[in-house]
């Protein structure tokens, strides 16, 4: 069968196809053209049935307001307009029809609960097709509500046998049926005759290189014959085969490319000019806080940071690379080093983010920390030289001065010596290297020993000490001696800055939803700021410096006490307002045996 036969063939099937779904698709077509006139017809005679009702029914009251009277004034309607009609009043009650006469109208059921009455009634009109209780007819029924000056006088029905709609309709899917079967003969005739189908195979390939232009590039044309049209489709498909290999290449360097720029802490941006943003990695899109819609808008509409639009300006006026430090909202310490690279052949820009506020923080925290431990290792050295010297040089031998001196001396190297011990302790907390020598036991067998270690500062100040924790709290394990350095730490912190007179309450308590025993120590001291109190755990802070060095404090107090609960998998925060005193807070994990 050659190529001409087919096409013909397929030509001539899809002409009938087509025939038929327009038979079918035209008959519902008028079924609803027909059914909708019916219903305006409907609708029109019910309208002019309720206006002369209105005009002619007489008033209840009046002797004329009969059986007789009102089913001849309907019978005359009814056969006027060729339909069904009935009169209903308002109490359901049927005065009169056209179908029925004399005894049995009166007979007649109570119209108020038909579906069409109900929905005349609430919408003020009723359609329904439906079987008649009275005459077991299938009618289309369509009902107005009738009202006189106001007052509802009842209901006009009209009705219209389904039969006759039916019947209408069957003649006209017989007209239609024959039209189609003679378009489906023209068809035929015209198929065989037609040398337009032979394009069918020429618009198959087409829609294959549509579907490939689409992203669709599996599909291949089907090679059926050795003809012309398949030595294309061959050819064709050896073409399709060769692109496939190179998009599958392109498609593995840009998912390895995507990889990299997805997984990098810097931030990348490709920069259409100064009009267009093209591209940006996650990194990116959170150092500049981008919005989601960024792709195809300016620079300058999704980030308003002059800087980086300043950069971006020098590179294209001097179209080689262009680097600064700037800062930029969203990080943490606000410092990035930006480099912006122009492509010059596509008049593109590549805008890398480094995040340096980590690096400047790290710069930072190491020049307070040389600084501290400068002033901190000179004051007490400075005293102690010139105390040395002072001795070496004076000529007095007064012994109490001798005394003096020496015990200045002697003060000084304690307190260098307490700090280097807390340094020391410090760096091994944190670097971990260090043994824990875990006992299980209950909070409350710390208290004696805190007792004696505070009673003599807590009688000379006056301030009391209250131990408020429960027998029955749950058990932990804990180093005991680096244990009893987080209570005295936090314990002298709390004397040193509460009043004479004041209070120091220790408390604990657990928290099942956590599984740890929380631990509480309040005094009614002079508060921390809200501005120092994310800083109190860093080594040599202080918040009043002056007050600090005066009580003998070597800054390293609550670092050291942070480091031993990270050791126990616990954790410090606080609580704290000026003037009203301060909560110290840490947990602890509940210990297996207890």
């Amino acid at each position: 069968m050659n190529i001409r036969t087919q096409l013909t063939l397929s030509y001539i099937g899809i002409v009938l196809i087509v025939l038929f779904a327009i038979y079918f698709f035209l008959g519902g077509a008028l079924e609803t053209v027909l059914s909708d006139r019916i219903t305006n017809a409907l609708q029109v005679q019910a309208a002019l049935t309720r206006e002369f009702l209105i005009e002619q029914l007489p008033e209840k009251d009046e002797d004329q307001f009969s059986y007789d009277n009102i089913d001849v004034l309907v019978d005359r309607l009814g056969k006027a307009g060729q339909f069904r009609l009935t009169f209903i009043d308002e109490n359901g009650v049927v005065w009169g029809d056209t179908e029925r006469d004399g005894q049995s109208l009166k007979e007649m059921d109570n119209h108020l609960s038909r579906p069409e009455i109900r929905e005349a009634n609430k919408n003020g009109f009723g359609e329904i097709n439906r079987k008649s209780d009275t005459t077991q007819t299938e009618y289309r029924y369509f009902a107005l509500p009738i009202d006189r000056d106001g007052t509802s006088i009842g209901f006009c029905r009209v009705a219209l046998p389904m039969e006759t709609v039916n019947t209408t309709l069957g003649n006209l899917r017989r007209m239609l049926l024959y039209a189609t079967i003679a378009g489906s003969i023209l068809a035929i005739v015209f198929g065989f005759f037609s040398t337009g189908a032979i394009v069918k195979p020429i618009k198959k390939l087409t829609e294959i290189t549509q579907s490939i232009a689409a992203g669709e590039i599996t599909s291949r044309v089907e090679v059926k014959s050795d003809n012309e049209m398949g030595q294309l489709s061959r050819h064709f498909n050896i073409m399709t085969d060769r692109v496939q290999e190179q998009i599958d290449m392109i498609s593995v360097e840009n998912k390895r490319l995507e990889t990299i720029l997805n997984n990098m802490s810097e931030g990348v941006l490709l920069i259409n000019g100064a009009t267009e943003t093209t591209y940006a990695n996650p990194a990116a899109i959170v150092m500049l806080n981008l919005p989601e819609m960024y792709i195809g808008r300016a620079l300058i509409e999704i980030n308003r940071i002059p800087e980086l639009q300043a950069l971006l300006r020098e590179a294209e006026h001097t179209e080689s690379v262009a680097f600064a430090e700037i800062r930029l909202e969203n990080l943490r310490e606000s410092e990035a080093e930006v480099t912006i690279v122009p492509v010059i052949a596509e008049n593109e820009y590549v805008i890398v983010i480094h995040d340096v506020s980590h690096i400047r923080q790290l710069e930072r925290i190491r020049a307070d920390f040389v600084a501290n431990v400068s002033h901190e290792l000179r004051t007490p050295l400075t005293t102690i030289q010139g105390y040395a010297e002072t001795l070496l040089n004076t000529k007095s031998s007064k012994n109490k001065k001798r005394k003096e001196f020496t015990a200045k001396i002697l003060q000084h190297s304690t307190r260098l010596t307490r700090l280097v011990s807390d340094l020391l302790e410090l760096a091994r907390l944190e670097s971990g290297d260090i043994e824990l020598k875990r006992t299980v036991c209950h909070l409350n067998s710390f208290h004696e020993q805190i007792k004696d270690v505070f009673e003599p500062v807590l009688e000379e100040s006056g301030l009391t000490l209250q131990w408020d924790i429960p027998e029955d709290l749950p058990k932990v394990s804990v180093d005991r001696q680096l244990f009893m350095q987080v209570f005295v730490n936090l314990i002298d912190n709390a004397i040193k800055y509460s009043p004479d007179k004041g209070m120091i309450e220790v408390s604990a308590e657990i928290r099942e939803s956590d599984d740890d025993v929380i631990i509480h120590i309040k005094d009614t001291g002079i508060g921390i700021p809200l501005e120092s109190q994310s800083r109190v755990f860093e080594r040599f802070y202080r918040v009043d410096k002056d007050r600090a060095r005066e009580m003998g404090g070597t800054g390293l107090g609550l670092a050291i006490v942070k480091h031993i609960l990270l050791c126990h998998d616990g954790r410090i925060w606080l609580e704290s307002e000026l003037g009203q005193g301060t909560v110290f807070h840490f947990s602890l994990p509940v210990s297996a045996e207890g």
